[in-house]
Order: structure tokens, then sequence, then C-alpha cells
């Protein structure tokens, strides 16, 4: 359910959103100038690094993006997931609101939207609709409805304008952040950010996303763990996706549950993941845990939100079975091999940062070594990793740039680990991937 944040109409032109983002880097460089007096009277020299830290920006940043939803929203929550790596450390508790839910936009707006799709006699095939969205996430809200047949739905309305002001929305963000000096400067984001706009593109074409769904229906079959709802073609179309309404608990509820069934439930969501990037090469790369809920009485695991599918090449899977296949063998040389494959690590780097990304890798291959199941937080593999990595976090020059793929392969990884470490999960890695590392070399042969 929504946290009753304030209705606020999503700026659609070009020129609105623009002038959003002006208003934004008013205020970033008047928090800016307050940081630096306040240095400057508790007698200490102004800096522009510490100013730009001051969480007054980071709230600046989170309402505003929030406000006008969109790319522009998004790019913000993909910084935020990596919020330490590209951004300073001390935003990430406020930017991930981001990770949460949008303002929810008003009436007025979302029944001119509904009759654009529908007609002006929309309302006449429902006997009941809400008009109070049960969701409300970057790209559109979700409301539940009641049709006349009884067939109760979810019905994702995008937001106006976002489809439109994509482009325009990620070079004004990463304008701004140039300009604030947050990101390093020898990073080189022009590939990356084409990629990112044509994935949101796709994203915010519901037809695309209900054509997804149908192909993870498909390709998940009668596979009992899982639930994905089926599309309403009739009352779908590229701003309105209308889905089955499926019943669930927060994917996070289960804390409340034996250890038994978080253990189950975690390592069913990391088998998923690992079917998607070997098996089907078709991945929903968005790990937010809003995206899963659970039914407990039928013990499966409801999958939503399939707008940010990602087909996966060949090569990607490949290296990534490599990389897991390195890792369980804890060989040092075929790790960086694979790093090198998978682009990340490059020549940009210095000896230095790769030999730290090797060794991080190496410490998290101890979740490969345990034949009785490995917990995540007992053994506090997340901390081990950041201090293992800590170095890179503080050199900039240390970061490679992955292709996008395999920037959201990361992205969905590392989101189930985090899911599963803040659950205290027990998760048997080496036997969930066994079957596929023994495809392994028979693969890597096959491209060479």
């Amino acid at each position: 359910m929504t946290d009753k944040r304030k209705e606020r109409k999503v700026p659609s032109g070009r020129m609105a959103r623009l002038a959003k983002l002006g208003g934004l880097a008013s205020a970033v460089a008047g928090n800016i100038v307050k940081g630096a007096t306040k240095q400057m009277l508790s007698g200490q020299r102004p800096s522009l690094t510490e100013s730009l830290r001051n969480i007054d920006n980071a709230i600046s940043i989170t309402k505003r993006l929030a406000h006008m939803r969109g790319a522009a929203m998004k790019l913000g929550q993909l910084l935020s997931m990596d919020a330490g790596e590209l951004l300073p450390i001390e935003w990430e508790p406020i930017l991930s609101r981001l990770r949460q839910e949008a303002d929810p936009m008003p009436k007025a707006q979302l029944l001119k939207t509904l009759a654009a799709s529908w007609s002006k006699d929309w309302h006449q095939q429902f006997s009941y609709f809400s008009f109070t969205p049960i969701a409300s996430a970057s790209i559109g809200q979700v409301h539940r409805a009641t049709l006349k047949d009884g067939r109760q739905l979810a019905i994702k309305v995008q937001y106006p304008g976002v489809r439109e002001s994509i482009d325009s929305d990620i070079d004004n963000v990463m304008n701004l952040l140039k300009l604030s000096g947050v990101l390093p400067k020898h990073i080189d984001l022009t590939s990356v950010l084409a990629e990112a706009k044509a994935q949101l593109k796709a994203e915010a074409n519901y037809l695309q996303e209900a054509e997804f769904l149908n192909i993870y229906r498909e390709n998940l079959g009668n596979d009992p763990r899982f639930i994905v709802p089926f599309v309403v073609d009739e009352l779908t179309d590229k701003n309105i996706l209308t889905m089955e309404y499926i019943e669930g608990s927060p994917i996070t509820d289960i804390s409340n549950m034996s250890a038994g069934i978080v253990d189950l439930v975690c390592s069913q969501l990391m088998d998923l993941t690992y079917q998607e990037l070997f098996t089907h090469k078709l991945m929903q790369s968005d790990p937010n845990f809003a995206n899963f809920l659970y039914q407990s009485d039928t013990q499966k695991i409801v999958l939503l939100d399939f707008g940010a599918c990602r087909q996966l090449s060949q090569h990607t899977s490949i290296h990534y079975l490599a990389m897991a296949d390195a890792m369980q063998r804890q060989d040092n040389n075929d790790m960086r091999s694979a790093l090198y494959s998978l682009g990340l690590v490059d020549n940009n780097m210095s000896d230095t940062a790769i030999d730290i990304v090797v060794k991080t890798c190496f410490e998290a291959s101890y979740c490969l070594q345990s034949n009785t199941g490995y917990n995540l937080k007992k053994q506090q593999l997340i901390k081990r990793i950041r201090e293992v990595s800590m170095p890179l976090i503080t050199d900039k020059t240390a970061i490679a740039s992955p292709i996008f793929e395999v920037a959201l392969v990361n992205r969905k990884i590392t989101g189930m680990i985090l899911l599963a470490n803040k659950l205290g999960a027990t998760l048997d890695f080496k036997s969930a991937l066994a079957p596929y590392l023994l495809e392994s070399a028979k693969q890597l042969n096959d491209e060479t």
C-alpha cells in the first residue's frame, strides 16, 4: 500500500521537467553555499567535496526526482543502488526512498489517462475501481479494480509524458550530477546511458512488458513454486497494463515465519535467478523487494513487474558460468579472466585495483564452498566483502564500466543476495549451481 504521500501532478512537458531540474540545481547550489558557510564559521577551510556530501543535497534530489517520476526517478534509483561507489555514501539513507514509492498522480490526471486509452465510458465495464493506487513507482502506478464479470484486476497506469521525456530526463540528470562533481571524471557513461535510454523506453512500453510477462509464464510452465499473473489483452495498450490481481504478502514479511520457510523462499528466488541467467537467458533485472509477494497458504511466490526484463547474450551467460566455476574452485587466475571477459575489470584500472576486485571475488567465493548451506548474515559475508573492497570505494579511478546487461545482471544477483542476507537465510549455493556448472566447460569450448 502507498504511504499516503501527497498527490502531485506529473510534469509531462519537456520544459516543465527541465524547470524542475533547474530548481533542483538551484537547491543543490544553495546547499553547497550553506555547507561552505558553516565550514567557514566553524573555522574550517571551505571544501566543495564536503559540501557536496551535505545530507540536504540528498533530500533535495530525492524529493524532486520522486515528484518528477519517469526516467529521472528511475536513474536516481539505479544510482542509489550504487551509493558509496558513484555517489557519496552519506546520501544512501535518503536516496533509498527512491527505491520505495513515487508520489501518486492526481485523480484528474489519472482519469484523463484512462479515457485516452479506454474511451470516456471506460467505467461502464467495471463494478469497482479504486482511484487510490496500491503502489506507485517511477514509471506508473497500480490500481485495483473488478470487472462486471467478477474478475479481480491489477491495473498499471503510466504517468503522462514519461515515455517522451526519457532522453531529456537522463541527459539532464547526468549533466546535473557531472556539474555537482560527485561522479568520477574519468568514467565515460556514453554507451551505458544510451543503453539505459533504450531499456527505459522498453519499460515504458506496456505492450512489451505484457509480452515478457507471457514469456515468463511459458518459461516457468507448471513450476509449482511461482505464480505469474495473466494479462487482460483487451484492456492493455502501451500506456496501461491490465493483469490478474493476485493476493500475497510482501516478501520481507517471511522474516516472521520459520527459518525453514525463510531458507526455502530465498533459495527458490536464487534458483530463479540462475534459471534466468543460465537457462532462459531472459532476466527480470529489477531486484526491488516489492516485485515479490509470498502466499503463506499456498507457499507460492508471486512474481510482479516485468518491465525491466532483459534478453541476455550467450557471451554474458557463458562467462558468468565461468566466473561461478572459478569461484567454486577458488582459482584466482580464472576469476581474473572471467572478470575481464565480463568487463568488470579493464586495462584502464591499476594492477592494485584489479587485484582488489579479484580478492573481493575470492572472499565472496566462500559461500560456494559449503556442502551444508551458507548463512550470509551469520558469516558476515557482506561486511567482509565491503572491508576487502573498501579501497575501491575511496579510489574513484578504480571503477570499470561493464556493458549494460552485465551491470543489470550484477544488480539482480546483488539484490537477491541482499534479500537473503536481510532475512538471515541459509542457502545451498553449491548444490544450486552444480547442474549449471556441469555445462560450463562445454559451453566455453563451443564459444572458442
